[in-house]
């Protein structure tokens, strides 16, 4: 039977909180560290304050990975001064100020952004804390390997540097890149004799390899998933439900939905779900993805439209038709749908779309 829950939408999604919290002690286990909760995206699609608010609360997190100001800001509005807010993207010289006034550690990865932070923090008279990136392959940003590391807290006396950070490209599919990302890191720091602390490994490396640094940043193992498969026993932290809006009964031969993608094989009954690709229930699930009501399959039939989906259901009974219908779930999860769409769970659980309200629980 469909649940009690009140949304605005007859599509929600539930946020198991529970899950959350275990797959945070996992990360915490395996690495043997301290750990940076990466909650960008509003982390990863499943809501970046409730989850970073529980964290800090309930999982003793107090360290959070964001991608933009405007993330640590939101962040900085709910959790308490001693939680350290990082932003590992670029941050424009014109936030500096709430860099500052929020008490935000922003990550440099060149000499024109330290010359700049720097500068600003002389003109303050602060000394700012900061995350120093180095670059051992992922070949995206951070300082090359030939930068002198003793020139940079020369030369930039207001910056502290608290954290050295790289980042694997590969942890989840070759071993032999990533032990040289790892060896080229270690090499740079002994090198220098650089005394920060360190972060290196992301979720795969967490699971796949053995921690030596200072914080690991677990991202999508947090919620659940980590590629090529879930394993150590993570739980997915996402469902998402709906529920049959209607009822079409169609006889063979007849089409369904934009382009006329589907043809009717037989005499059939079609359901609509009011989700579609402006949820992010992605448009190449035409055809292909798979819902379930009362525990069994219906296919998506037809092309995907904007705000609504169609499924198989003449299989069911009809005392299936008054059941929730699950989008994601146990019988369906982000991996499984991600194959489906040719792509990674990050990507699924990232889209879903802010029009679909998100429900926490705690079981």
């Amino acid at each position: 039977m469909l649940t009690k829950i009140k949304t605005l939408r007859p599509t929600y999604a539930e946020i198991n909180l529970a899950n959350y919290k275990h797959n945070i002690e996992v990360a915490k286990s395996l690495s043997k560290s301290k750990i940076i909760a990466i909650v960008k995206a509003d982390a990863y699609g499943h809501g970046a304050i409730k989850l970073s608010k529980f964290a800090y609360e309930q999982c003793d997190v107090k360290d959070f990975g964001v991608a933009t100001i405007e993330e640590g800001v939101n962040l900085r509005n709910v959790l308490p001064t001693d939680a350290r807010i990082i932003t590992l993207g670029y941050i424009d010289e014109h936030h500096f100020e709430e860099l500052l006034h929020h008490k935000i550690t922003p990550t440099v990865f060149d000499k024109s952004i330290m010359a700049k932070l720097d500068k600003f923090a002389k003109g303050n008279n602060v000394v700012l804390d900061v995350v120093l990136k180095i670059d051992t392959g992922m070949n995206r940003l951070g300082f090359g390997l030939n930068t002198d590391f003793n020139e940079l807290v020369e030369s930039y006396s207001n910056l502290n540097i608290v954290l050295m950070m790289t980042h694997l490209s590969s942890s989840d599919t070759d071993l032999d890149y990533t032990k040289w990302q790892i060896n080229r890191f270690d090499e740079y720091l002994k090198r220098y004799n650089v005394k920060a602390e360190t972060s290196v490994f992301n979720s795969s490396a967490i699971c796949f390899y053995s921690n030596k640094y200072t914080y690991t940043r677990p991202g999508i193992m947090s919620y659940g998933y980590v590629y090529p498969e879930n394993r150590f026993g993570l739980k997915p932290v996402m469902s998402i439900y709906s529920k049959l809006i209607h009822i079409k009964r169609l006889k063979k031969g007849e089409k369904i939905s934009y382009n006329q993608t589907f043809t009717a094989s037989k005499d059939m009954k079609i359901g609509v779900i009011p989700i579609g690709y402006a949820d992010g229930y992605f448009r190449a699930l035409s055809n292909k993805g798979v819902m379930f009501v009362n525990g069994k399959p219906c296919n998506v039939v037809g092309t995907v439209c904007m705000d609504m989906t169609m499924i198989d259901i003449t299989h069911l009974n009809e005392s299936d038709l008054d059941c929730e219908v699950e989008v994601l779930g146990k019988h369906i999860d982000a991996e499984q749908i991600a194959k489906m769409c040719n792509t990674i769970s990050y990507e699924i659980v990232c889209a879903i779309s802010d029009r679909i309200p998100r429900v926490y629980i705690n079981a």
